[in-house]
């Protein structure tokens, strides 16, 4: 199981956010939304986005390695390969790690229903 995170994993470029963002479809789960699209790639890209409605720095950032924590270690559940970007809730600050996962899982169940 390969749980690296690499560059080219992630979405760096403002085409890609504005293109995710006008033609992606949204799932809304307790912790965070989550935009996603299929790519044509051979591998998931993804994004995390948190304003700082969210928190101060240490909290934003804390949120952010989790979201991509989580795709790291599940990124082997998705079948097809998508575009992904995470807007995390403040709800997500109280949340238990095994919650938030279970949410993630249930986004990826949500994902692969609809595609």
């Amino acid at each position: 199981m390969d749980e690296n995170f690499t560059p080219q994993e992630r979405i760096r470029k403002k085409k890609d956010f504005l293109h995710l963002y006008k033609k992606g479809k949204r799932y809304r789960g307790k912790y965070f939304i989550l935009i996603y699209l299929s790519n044509e790639l051979t591998f998931s890209r993804v994004a995390v986005v948190a304003s700082k409605k969210l928190g101060n720095a240490v909290q934003r950032n804390r949120t952010k390695r989790w979201l991509r924590t989580l795709f790291r270690r599940n990124k082997e559940l998705l079948e097809k390969s998508f575009d992904m970007i995470f807007i995390p809730r403040k709800e997500i600050h109280e949340a238990k790690w095994q919650n938030l996962a279970n949410d993630y899982l249930a986004a990826l169940k949500f994902i692969h229903r609809e595609s």
